[in-house]
């Protein structure tokens, strides 16, 4: 995998959240971005794109109309953390190991487009980049995934 230097992951996630924001007016769902401090890291931009798209793609389809979606990117030590965190339909405790699976989709997903690779690429995108990838959720109160990879050095492997 290529390593390009991209200064301002900020900047790229300002981009999905653009290309999103048709879609989340459409269904009413407000989506904020809230950035903290230098939002630097070594990383592919193509394929770290793909991981916030993904992201971004299912907290709007997953929530409601009138609800909201944050976008948070902050530096944390030596780490970059962006954290997805929507007030959606949340997923099943049980569900929540299957879903980084390669074509798994939860009974209430199934009714929702998409072919169930998302979460697996993302897990894979991340973990090349010497990060991981972690979701906390509860049914009915929305999800929060939150990809940690490292700020500077280190970069992608």
């Amino acid at each position: 995998m290529g390593t390009d230097r991209f200064p301002d992951v900020c900047a790229l996630l300002r981009e999905v959240i653009e290309h999103y924001q048709y879609v989340a007016e459409e269904k009413k769902i407000t989506v904020t971005a809230d950035f903290t401090g230098p939002c630097e890291a070594s990383m592919d931009p193509t394929r770290m794109r793909q991981v916030f798209a993904n992201l971004l793609d299912n907290a709007i389809k997953y929530t409601d109309g009138g609800g909201s979606v944050t976008v948070e990117a902050r530096r944390e030590s030596s780490n970059l953390v962006v954290k997805f965190r929507d007030t959606g339909m949340g997923i099943p405790a049980e569900e929540q190991p299957k879903i980084w699976d390669r074509l798994y989709r939860g009974d209430k997903s199934r009714s929702q487009r998409g072919l169930g690779l998302g979460l697996s690429l993302v897990k894979a995108i991340v973990h090349a980049h010497s990060g991981r990838v972690e979701v906390a959720s509860e049914p009915g109160r929305g999800s929060e995934f939150t990809v940690t990879v490292p700020a500077e050095n280190g970069g992608t492997r």
